[in-house]
């Protein structure tokens, strides 16, 4: 039986996510813990937990705890709750600290599970569908794909560095001083890719105009717009909620 998740369409877990990811900016951390529980749930169910945790607690979680501290000695007043040196902890810098470093970490758990769970295929074909120019989804599909491809042939020239006997695995140093005569191979190789990719446009009919053909047909169920018109007004409702509640 397919993945549940998999089989919503692509535009539908873009809106469910994003619409999770706007509501969790009006809430503070319990909805965020919520959340990131709810994405691992996902993510298990797609298979994609390892290389969820493995961005968020890489990434993700140091710059949180460091936006943290600057939140808490750096802003806001009140009663102060430690006072060490020249830094002071108040419980207005404790308040800020949890709802930015909430809102943080709730955006990129939303990016971090839409990016985990959609299909870059599915998704630029079925904006094909819905009349988007096959050049703009090709442009979204490669700039999405930049970053990968970029880690991808630095690990290759850097295998081959380690073939050639250049020690990479040490220290700090070491590291840095083996990454710089990789740093001319990896542009050049990235500009010759940017050639690639023109000449795979020319080759993909791109540039011919009339009606473009695919293999690939994206469902789009009435569920499917359901969810994203039950997203939309979720959204909406909150955002009303919140403007009556600051207005009365």
């Amino acid at each position: 039986m397919a993945n549940p998740v998999h089989r919503l369409n692509p535009l539908t877990q873009v809106f469910l996510v994003l619409a999770a990811t706007i509501i969790g900016l009006f809430f503070g951390p319990i909805y965020w813990a919520c959340f990131f529980l709810v994405a691992l749930l996902v993510c298990a169910l797609s298979g994609k937990v390892k290389g969820f945790l493995g961005v968020f607690l890489v990434g993700v979680l140091p710059m949180g705890l460091l936006m943290f501290v600057l939140q808490l000695f750096f802003s806001g007043d009140g009663r102060v709750l430690v006072d060490w040196w020249i830094f002071e902890a108040t419980e207005g810098g404790l308040q800020n600290a949890i709802h930015f470093v909430s809102r943080l970490f709730t955006i990129a758990t939303g990016v971090l599970l839409i990016t985990q769970i959609a299909d870059l295929q599915r998704f630029a074909r079925d904006l094909e569908q819905r009349g988007v120019s096959p050049r703009a989804t090709y442009v979204i599909q490669s700039t999405f794909l930049i970053l990968p491809e970029m880690q991808k042939r630095a690990g290759t020239i850097l295998d081959a560095q380690r073939a050639r006997g250049i020690e990479t695995d040490a220290n700090l140093f070491v590291r840095a001083k083996a990454f710089l005569p990789a740093v001319a191979p990896l542009i050049l190789s990235s500009l010759t890719g940017v050639e690639e990719r023109a000449m795979s446009l020319e080759a993909r009919g791109m540039t011919l105009s009339g009606p473009k053909t695919s293999l690939l047909h994206v469902e789009d169920s009435a569920l499917d717009r359901a969810l994203r018109v039950l997203a939309v007004l979720a959204v909406l409702a909150v955002i009303g909620w919140k403007v009556w509640l600051w207005t009365r």
